[in-house]
């Protein structure tokens, strides 16, 4: 038996879903969590054994002073709590993990490495979503759209072909879900070591001050509530043709877009849109196609959360045979 990726998902994380939910079927924001719900019963359906999410980080983990483009944690993974995101020891696909570490760098890409990943909402709040009993081992893949200078989407996708070509080598008996967690439109605010106008202590933040950290968390969640009350701007239309983008399996598009283009109409928080394209690179990798999936596609445009919020399943087509019938 070999590893199988049997289903891609390309999911929206917001700090303001964890803090205000809704609380209603006609309330902004159900739309979404109602589609996360279906893929979250999905997954439960494909049993799936394995999860990768690639995600972001929002200067938790990985400061100025070190910041790799790519980071997979490999042995220990802990849970920040931020906006009611999982916090606290994760479940990790540790041999798993270490297989694709080690096969990618063969590949031609150097990842990061890390045996104690901290991971914020930017991975853990999508995991939590999708695998509500945090039981489902967990491979964390960091992908750096906070701090540039960034990776091109292209690389991020190739990268993800390259762990989608290890999965499909990893001798073991796992059905494992690629998962992006990012975006989609958004506009959070944007703190850069370079700007002459940031002051000396946000400057010694970025660099890798971490005793800040819990001091500056109540402020941070404060910030971003406030952002929320306002209503945060969306792209909705590009969030759709994002969407359209991978659903028709045509990528090049998404591809070809630079970091300004994404800037001008996704906001600097539309970077994350880097965690899908590697995501779909790692189920394209491994042998599937996209023409081929089924999909179930839910996006909702929500200005409280600051996010176009989009949820997009894809089940490989070989995989929809045995739903529901274990492995």
């Amino acid at each position: 038996m070999t590893t199988r990726v049997v289903s891609l998902m390309g999911h929206s994380h917001s700090p303001l879903w964890g803090v205000t939910p809704p609380s209603a079927p006609e309330e902004s924001g159900a739309v979404f969590v109602d589609g996360t719900h279906r893929a979250s019963r999905a997954l439960a359906d494909l049993d799936v054994s394995a999860v990768v999410v690639f995600g972001p980080d929002h200067f938790r983990f990985a400061f100025y002073d070190l910041m790799p483009r790519f980071c997979i944690g490999v042995q220990e993974v802990v849970g920040a709590g931020d906006y009611n995101s999982p916090g606290g020891p994760l479940p990790v696909a540790a041999d798993l993990a270490r297989f694709v570490h080690d096969s990618v760098c063969e590949d031609g890409f150097d990842p990061a490495l890390s045996l104690r990943m901290s991971v914020d909402h930017g991975i853990a709040q999508t995991y939590g979503a999708l695998f509500p009993g945090l039981d489902v081992p967990l491979v964390p893949i960091m992908v750096n759209t906070s701090a540039p200078p960034l990776c091109t989407v292209r690389r991020a996708y190739e990268f993800g072909l390259a762990v989608g070509r290890a999965l499909a080598d990893h001798p073991g008996d796992e059905r494992v879900a690629v998962v992006g967690s990012g975006g989609l439109s958004h506009w959070p605010p944007r703190l850069e070591p370079t700007d002459p106008a940031l002051g000396e202590r946000d400057r010694d933040f970025l660099l890798g001050d971490r005793d800040q950290l819990t001091a500056r968390e109540e402020g941070r969640q404060s910030r971003v509530a406030a952002m929320g009350e306002a209503n945060g701007k969306v792209n909705a239309v590009w969030d759709e043709w994002v969407l359209d983008c991978i659903q028709s399996g045509d990528l090049e598009p998404l591809l070809d877009l630079t970091e300004e283009q994404i800037d001008d109409s996704g906001g600097n928080g539309g970077q994350e849109i880097r965690t899908w394209l590697a995501a779909a690179g790692a189920y394209v990798g491994s042998g599937n196609d996209l023409a081929t999936a089924s999909f179930d596609r839910s996006y909702e445009p929500v200005p409280r959360w600051i996010t176009g919020m989009g949820s997009l399943l894809a089940v490989a087509g070989a995989a929809r045979e045995t739903v529901g019938a274990g492995r």
